[in-house]
Order: structure tokens, then sequence, then C-alpha cells
């Protein structure tokens, strides 16, 4: 490990990390390529054109642009549910990519002790740090940790509503039915 890496990520967390970053780019580009499809453009072009947007504003050009072109209003609403679905994680993702990471240990947590070594701990995001660690202030929005199996848990839910919502927009003619 790097000596800019803290001691309490290790390999696994990275790859969750990483996971849900690719997660959420797998996301952007399927809007891309629905918003090509509603606007009758090549999808090389509105990813030029869309590039330097956040998550946030590709979502909103792809609701206007539906919105413009009178998409039915269940299919509208049917894209609105899995775009929600990351609403849920943007937190997170944004934690990884903006926060430094502590130990953390979750509270009320008993396990029988053949179960481990030692005790279960979790990682979490620094928001406010002033000189050291134990400047750190939290408030109870900031009060998250996330054990590893909840990091799984969270990149299998974001692999899982990606697929759908691949296979509803093929299944609408507004995706490539065998893109990844």
């Amino acid at each position: 490990m790097s000596n800019g890496t803290p001691d309490c990520i290790d390999d696994q967390h990275l790859l969750f990390f990483g996971r849900v970053i690719h997660c959420f780019a797998r996301h952007e580009a399927l809007m891309q390529e629905i918003i090509a499809a509603v606007s009758g453009a090549d999808v090389a072009s509105i990813k030029l054109l869309t590039r330097s947007l956040s998550f946030t504003e590709k979502r909103d050009a792809l609701f206007n642009l539906l919105r413009h072109r009178a998409a039915p209003l269940d299919q509208i609403d049917q894209i609105q549910d899995y775009l929600l679905v990351l609403k849920t994680f943007t937190p997170l993702r944004d934690d990884i990519a903006h926060s430094v990471w502590i130990e953390g240990k979750p509270s009320n947590l008993i396990w029988p002790d053949w179960l481990t070594a030692g005790p279960l701990t979790a990682i979490k995001p620094m928001h406010d740090i002033g000189r050291s660690e134990r400047d750190f202030i939290e408030d109870d929005a900031d009060k998250v940790t996330y054990t590893l199996d909840e990091l799984k848990a969270d990149v299998e839910t974001l692999e899982k509503n990606y697929v759908r919502f691949r296979e509803y927009a093929a299944g609408i003619g507004l995706a490539f039915s065998n893109a990844v």
C-alpha cells in the first residue's frame, strides 16, 4: 500500500470504490445513448456535447429532451425510477471522490467471538478536518460508515439497476441491446 493510503483502506475497499464510480459512468453513458436515440443524433456527438456536464446535468438534459419530444409519460416515469436509485448512492460516490476515509466502528454491533478474530470495523469519510484527526467534527448527516459487506451490497444494487435500466431502454428502442 502506498504511503498516501490510510491503513484502514485496503484493496477490497478500493475495488468497491472503483466499481461504484464505474457504475455511475455506465449509467451516464446509457443516458447519453438515450439522448442520442431521442434526438436522432449519433452517440459520439452527444458524448462530445455532454462530456463536461455533471451526472445531475446529464440527467436534467435527458428529462428536458424527453419532455420536449413528448415521450410517453410511463416511459419518463420508468426512466426516472431507474435514475432515482442513483440519487441514493450519490453521497457515497461523492465521498469516494472527495473525502479522505478513516476507520469507524458501527454502533451497537455484536458478534460471536468464533466468527472473527477481532472487532468488525467499518470506514467512514471525513468531510471536515482541522489540523489533525482529533479536530474532525461530524454532524448527524456525516455519521455514515460502510463495512465491506455494505459496500458490496451497494455495488450489487447499482450493477443490477444498470442491467435492468439498459434492458428497459433497449426494449423501448432507446438503447442498443448488446452494449455493456
